[in-house]
């Protein structure tokens, strides 16, 4: 291929990547990629209190759960968005009814309001364009891959180009590169130093480790996880020391190709140089992310806010067992999936054969790398055995063949060593981007070689490839370009739009509160009902229903269940629907005018499943106007209960009359105690008001409940009398006024 032509493929790649990237960051609603509502409300907080987040132990404290993140990215997108208007806030609520397991119920985590639906408007531009700015940061990735391709074969220009299709083309790549997440910064940071490394030591100069130093800095700034790249500058800093004595490197003998001053010998000149080269790449990092890790010990007592961030994320991330071979199993799976295509949050994935054909494409790729490196090490040892003392001679390409897998490997074995303390929320494939430019490199290389293996890429000889090559490179670029592509078109249009489609992503609205119970082909979502209803009144129901599976002509059946169960009201229509539709059902439901006072309970069934969505209140037709036989006057509960009275009734029962001081959100349990002489307990009653068929959440203040009780009033007879309230969660006792927690009946 003529340059001008590479170019013109690279420009097609990259021009095609930013077409999906754009298109990728309108379809995908706000926050519905892994932790992009907390990366953007870091990137808010810098913009609005211009000051860094602090960590807080307690997750509910904290402005975003990213604030130990190092803070480069989120500077970058301060910058580049901090002026475009946001006038909503991007903390969305939760979708309760969310669950991990792939095509169950609805794939948005969060609840979403048609503000999001304008895509231009003040509500959320500064969102939609830090999306874009990871969008272009996500295009320098997709270059600099193409850019260590050219390195590592750079008379096969197919490699470089086929590692542009393969990160470029990458569905689950564009997918979080069209999102606002610091991996995307991690990812073109990684290229970059391996990149960098590569031409610093074919091309030793001293600005070369400079730049190193300092994209090391910007790294340790961005994700710690890109420490497990600076051994590998280390090492481009140390190669040179090796030349030319131990090592030569294509045709270069000496180390820099500056002149030497006649005042120095050219030995200590290759020292002192050898020597800052090392101190830049060492301790420029140090300079220039140093300041971020001394301020996290300064107020989390750890320079990398580990035990803190751990602490406010708890059982939610940990991992609570040892690592075992089952588990490396399920990291294989998951992190293979979702390198390639598992979206939104680890809901929507690529179909089976999707998966099977990038397998394939993988498997083919690695046995092709394989040969590669038995090529390089036959190579070499050929070389070896033809002079013992002859130093080693590496060709440029074949340095950069060796960089790139010491990246990768690199990468992995710090994420292997992660999983150790996380669990399976640490297998996502995004976690291993820092080195996504030299996967698709080393993977381009391989597929290369497979398709032409009589044509070593990294072969120190090989130069027969040409012509030929540029016949089948075009095709291979074009073939396997144009897959990737299409599979990343595909997946927007038939598989994460539809998960997203609008208006349904906007209904029920986000404002109503979720019950999420599951039924045969259906999720009912929410339940809308009046808190409270009379005997002989009509109770309107309004339920939100999301459609799990196709189903034709199925009832749905309302009821409400009264006091010892009985099914006081009822009502059922019959439904047919779609996968993914979102429809509201209307019911209208007579209470029966017997209906004695209790909680209701309201449930939804199909067939013989039936679910609860929630409670009524089956109020007395009338307000209870009792006249106690003992009353009492004096028997105030914290201010939320009084027993006005008592009756003893001749069945030996007793009657407690409770009054409402106060609206009450939690059920208490209300008792009469029997006591002899010496204190001692001799009989007792504790139960919720009605044995629970009336609880005292539903009591509206004023409200008079009798309570009858069954004690034993005769056998031994009692001293005293004492009556009180609990919650029986906790065993905590509402304390009279006077303080005491017990009230002693006044005796008959």
């Amino acid at each position: 291929m003529a340059e001008k032509h590479i170019r013109r493929w690279l420009v097609l790649i990259i021009g095609l990547y930013l077409l999906l990237g754009a298109a990728y960051s309108l379809v995908v609603p706000l926050g519905e990629a892994p932790d992009e509502i907390d990366h953007i409300l870091y990137v808010r907080h810098l913009v609005e209190a211009r000051s860094f987040p602090v960590m807080q132990p307690n997750a509910a404290d904290n402005v975003t759960m990213e604030a130990n993140q190092p803070p480069l990215y989120y500077l970058v997108e301060a910058a580049l968005t901090g002026f475009f208007p946001m006038t909503e806030t991007a903390n969305f609520p939760l979708n309760a009814c969310y669950t991990f397991t792939p095509g169950e119920g609805r794939a948005n985590f969060y609840l979403h309001q048609e503000a999001e639906q304008v895509v231009w408007s003040d509500a959320y531009l500064a969102f939609r364009a830090a999306r874009l700015v990871s969008v272009l940061l996500g295009a320098l990735t997709v270059w600099l891959a193409y850019k260590l391709g050219r390195l590592m074969a750079p008379q096969r220009p197919s490699v470089a180009l086929l590692a542009a299709d393969f990160l470029a083309f990458n569905p689950q790549f564009v997918f979080m590169t069209a999102s606002v997440n610091n991996d995307n910064l991690m990812a073109l940071l990684g290229a970059a130093m391996v990149y960098g490394s590569i031409t610093a030591v074919i091309h030793p100069a001293r600005s070369r480790f400079v730049w190193l130093g300092l994209l090391m800095g910007l790294a340790l700034l961005t994700k710690f996880a890109l420490l497990a790249l600076w051994p590998l500058l280390i090492l481009a800093a140390v190669l040179p020391v090796l030349v030319p004595r131990y090592l030569v490197i294509g045709k270069r003998l000496p180390v820099s190709g500056e002149q030497h001053s006649s005042l120095r010998s050219p030995i200590l000149r290759q020292a002192q140089d050898e020597f800052a080269n090392l101190l830049f790449v060492i301790f420029l990092p140090l300079l220039v992310s140093g300041w971020w890790y001394w301020r996290a010990n300064a107020l989390y007592g750890d320079p990398l806010a580990w035990a803190v961030h751990l602490q406010a994320k708890g059982s939610e991330v940990l991992r609570t067992t040892s690592f075992t071979l089952a588990d490396l199993l399920d990291f294989t799976r998951t992190h293979f999936q979702s390198y390639w295509g598992w979206f939104g949050w680890l809901k929507i994935q690529l179909p089976g054969w999707a998966y099977g054909l990038i397998l394939l494409l993988v498997l083919a790729g690695t046995a092709g790398l394989v040969l590669e490196i038995r090529e390089l090490v036959l190579s070499l040892s050929k070389d070896w055995r033809l002079e013992i003392k002859r130093p080693l001679r590496l060709q440029p390409n074949q340095i950069a063949v060796i960089f790139n897998m010491l990246a990768v490997a690199a990468i992995y074995v710090s994420l292997l060593r992660y999983i150790q303390t996380i669990n399976w929320s640490g297998y996502q494939g995004r976690l291993a981007y820092g080195a996504a430019a030299s996967v698709a490199a080393l993977l381009a290389l391989g597929v290369v070689s497979v398709i032409g293996g009589r044509w070593p890429v990294i072969g120190h000889r090989s130069s027969v490839f040409g012509d030929r090559w540029s016949v089948v490179g075009k095709r291979l670029v074009f073939g396997i370009g144009a897959g990737l592509f299409l599979l990343a078109v595909g997946s927007l249009l038939f598989l994460i739009r539809p998960a997203y489609a609008r208006p349904q992503l906007f209904q029920p609205e986000a404002g109503l509160p979720r019950v999420c119970a599951a039924l045969p082909g259906v999720m009912v979502e929410t339940a809308v009902f009046p808190d409270i209803v009379k005997p002989g009144e009509t109770l309107p129901m309004a339920l939100s229903l999301y459609g799990q599976a196709a189903t034709e002509s199925q009832p749905i059946r309302v009821q409400v269940a009264g006091r010892n169960g009985r099914i006081i009201t009822e009502a059922e229509s019959e439904f047919s629907w779609q996968q993914g539709d979102v429809w509201t059902a209307q019911f209208d439901l007579p209470v029966a005018a017997d209906a004695e006072p209790a909680r209701g309970s309201v449930q939804v069934s199909i067939g013989e499943e039936m679910r609860d969505v929630g409670a009524v209140k089956v109020a007395p037709v009338r307000p209870y106007r009792p006249q106690p036989q003992y009353p009492v006057t004096d028997a105030n509960f914290a201010g939320k209960l009084a027993l006005i009275g008592y009756d003893l009734n001749p069945d030996g029962t007793i009657t407690l009359y409770w009054q409402a001081l106060a609206r009450m959100t939690q059920n208490y349990t209300t008792f009469i105690h029997l006591l002899g002489e010496s204190g001692n307990l001799v009989s007792q009653a504790d139960s919720q008001p009605q044995n629970g068929a009336y609880p005292t959440a539903i009591w509206d203040v004023g409200e008079i409940v009798a309570d009858v009780k069954r004690v034993n009033f005769s056998h031994p007879p009692a001293a005293r009398w004492q009556a009180g309230v609990y919650l029986l969660e906790t065993g905590e006792r509402l304390p009279l006024t006077e303080g005491r927690d017990v009230y002693d009946l006044p005796l008959p």
